[in-house]
């Protein structure tokens, strides 16, 4: 079974827990080895990043354990089998589909959720899930001259974060093929 978990800005609100807790028990968190992928968060300015702090306290509000966290980026080395939970940070979302690209971490994604571990998108990390990030990535910097925003595809919509802050996005694009994640709200699928 598939666990994949997508939010705006990380689990937050009580309600959402609650769902998220029928995946994982809070026991089972305190012992999971999670693996926090921050390489989105190096696409942005260095001066707009005060953000990782309050979602890493989030994490830690959850059950995870700080001595279960290790910090990652893709392309470093890593035994990905030694973790349970993926933890994909938010930041620049063209700037993660281009290292996800460059290191073939989408199969590595695919395979860790295959394997019916727990994957965990926020904003950047979620949208890197779906169809594609076109819609989402008008409000990106393009760093990377990316053309082509095909997304991994594990989920055959596109993903988009923060529609609260998008009100006109989500007044234009109605559609069957999005799911729009507001900010402290997620969705699990599975």
């Amino acid at each position: 079974m598939k666990k994949i978990v997508l939010t705006s800005c990380g689990i937050r609100n009580d309600d959402f827990k609650s769902k998220f807790y029928q995946l994982i028990s809070k026991e089972e968190l305190s012992k999971s080895k999670l693996l926090f992928v921050t390489t989105a968060v190096d696409g942005e300015p260095a001066d707009n990043r005060d953000w990782v702090a309050k979602e890493y306290s989030t994490v830690l509000e959850l059950g995870f354990k700080e001595s279960n966290i290790t910090e990652y980026k893709i392309g470093d080395e890593i035994n990905i089998d030694a973790f349970d939970v993926m933890y994909m940070l938010g930041g620049n979302t063209i700037y993660l589909l281009d290292m996800v690209r460059k290191y073939h971490f989408g199969d590595v994604i695919k395979d860790f959720i295959n394997k019916g571990k727990i994957y965990i998108g926020s904003s950047a990390g979620s949208q890197i899930i779906g169809s594609t990030i076109e819609l989402g990535s008008v409000y990106e910097i393009n760093n990377v001259n990316m053309t082509d925003f095909t997304a991994i595809g594990i989920i055959d919509k596109e993903v988009v974060p923060h529609a609260n802050k998008k009100e006109e996005l989500v007044n234009d694009h109605n559609r069957d093929d999005l799911i729009f994640l507001y900010d402290g709200d997620g969705i699990i699928v599975n």
